[in-house]
């Protein structure tokens, strides 16, 4: 039961950056400091595993074009801010105290405003499926 309600909590709170994986980031910026807070099985649907990461980008670190492959992710922006980026529609930044949901396969980029930005991301994704796949930009 708790582990619902934290799960319901940051899905309440959560917006949806992509921000998953080292490789996605430019190689000339420090990686993300991922700390996984929760990583465990989902039982009785489509998807299998449920993560919730706590990511902090260095300031003006950018997130390189990815989706994530079959995955939801629901992002809460707790420090800073970041600007998300998807094809067809304008850029948009969320500061602290905001969230997005991304849906599955949707192809995004990501930059970190000017004092960086922590995150917490909770993904729902195939236990077969990569958290992130970097993806060449559609337009």
């Amino acid at each position: 039961m708790k582990r619902t309600l934290l799960l319901c909590a940051a899905a309440a709170l959560a917006l949806g950056l992509d921000l998953g994986t080292e490789s996605i980031v430019s190689a000339q910026q420090q990686a993300p400091a991922v700390k996984t807070v929760m990583d465990e099985p989902l039982v009785g649907g489509t998807y299998e595993q449920m993560l919730m990461q706590e990511v902090s980008l260095q300031p003006n670190a950018n997130v390189a074009w990815h989706i994530h492959p079959d995955g939801h992710e629901i992002t809460y922006v707790m420090e800073g801010e970041v600007t998300l980026k998807r094809d067809g529609v304008p850029d948009h930044v969320f500061k602290a105290g905001e969230g997005l949901h991304l849906n599955a396969n949707v192809p995004h980029a990501a930059q970190a405003g000017a004092s960086g930005a922590k995150l917490l991301i909770v993904r729902t994704k195939p236990k077969d499926k990569p958290v992130a796949q970097p993806v060449q930009r559609t337009n």
